[in-house]
């Protein structure tokens, strides 16, 4: 089954290796970081397409939306500005708490990662942005990131 948005079907690639012209127009590219500690803010950019889309009054794109292993962590709404890009930056922080809530959803007798030199908790997850064009649609984009936690033995040293 598709996922829908307020009824409407987000788009994804048919092919992600070969886009179409109008998915590279479409779809949010993520910058962020690729690892992050928990409790610490950091900025994610997301830019609708590879191929900078349109801001004209008849076509553009309405907003952008950045969640955080599926928490909405803001929302920009955008409006026509001809010659302007669609993009947002967005300074957000992962809790502590996504650690332990992604350590049940992952396992409960191997957990997750652990450092054997700092004794630090590590967990993937992903941000995921949406996007809005008033002609074409919601469209979509994942991107993984490493959540690193505060927890650990302040003395010792990752390496």
């Amino acid at each position: 089954m598709d996922k829908t948005i307020a009824g409407e079907e987000i788009k994804k690639p048919v092919d992600p290796e070969n886009l179409t012209e109008g998915e590279k127009k479409h779809i949010p590219v993520i910058e962020a970081p690729e690892k992050v500690n928990s409790g610490e803010p950091f900025e994610v950019t997301v830019t609708v397409g590879s191929i900078p889309h349109v801001m004209d009054e008849k076509h553009y794109i309405e907003w952008i939306e950045l969640y955080l292993h599926n928490k909405l962590m803001g929302r920009k709404e955008l409006v026509p500005a001809p010659g302007e890009k669609a993009s947002a930056t967005f300074r957000i922080e992962a809790e502590d708490a996504l650690i332990a809530v992604k350590e049940i959803e992952t396992c409960r007798m191997h957990g997750v990662n652990i450092c054997g030199n700092c004794g630090k908790k590590s967990v993937d997850t992903s941000l995921h942005a949406l996007e809005r064009c008033n002609v074409h649609g919601v469209w979509e984009a994942y991107r993984k990131i490493e959540v690193i936690s505060g927890d650990g033995e302040e003395d010792k040293k990752c390496v």
